[in-house]
């Protein structure tokens, strides 16, 4: 679900700009690593809408340029076509960013075991198979009896393999 400009909100409670959708059971779903960007945005205190801010350039409008909120708006709405009432507060703000945005140096990276470990980041998904974190004891065994018996077959080919080569070179 997005907000976009125009979209009724409710300045009593924290508003999500933007929300992952999906379900753990859904197989239309993805695991997505995503940051949450939390900070306080602008809002017409009677219309209840986020506002256009006018943020840029070298005209005498640009919040940046003249740190005037009230000229910034103005300028901001008045290009987005949005009705604004003259009043504005500030309401905190959620935003989810994909994890390719901003991503984290290296020695600030997650490993493997951080999410996929019993007790991990992803301990509180339920409805999906988590490698790592959750396990099926008749699999762990099926996988070990065959890693066995790959391994047993190839002592058993290479040590006849040995054998009947050392035969070869007696008789000759």
């Amino acid at each position: 679900a997005y907000k976009v400009v125009g979209d009724k909100i409710d300045p009593s409670r924290t508003v999500a700009i933007n929300e992952p959708g999906g379900k753990a059971g859904d197989p239309g779903s993805r695991i997505w690593p995503m940051k949450v960007h939390r900070g306080k945005q602008a809002y017409d205190t009677v219309n209840n809408h986020l506002l256009v801010v006018h943020t840029a350039g070298e005209d005498d409008t640009a919040l940046w340029h003249n740190f005037d909120w009230q000229k910034a708006i103005v300028a901001g709405t008045e290009a987005a076509k949005l009705p604004y009432s003259g009043q504005f507060g500030f309401v905190s703000t959620e935003m989810y960013w994909p994890i390719t945005h901003m991503v984290a140096p290296k020695h600030d990276a997650v490993t493997c075991q951080e999410c996929h470990s019993s007790g991990g980041r992803l301990d509180g998904i339920d409805g999906i198979y988590l490698p790592g974190r959750d396990r099926s004891q008749l699999l762990d065994f099926i996988g070990w009896g065959v890693v066995l018996l790959a391994a047993g077959g190839s002592l058993i080919h290479g040590l006849i393999r040995v054998v009947t080569a050392s035969r070869k070179g007696k008789h000759s």
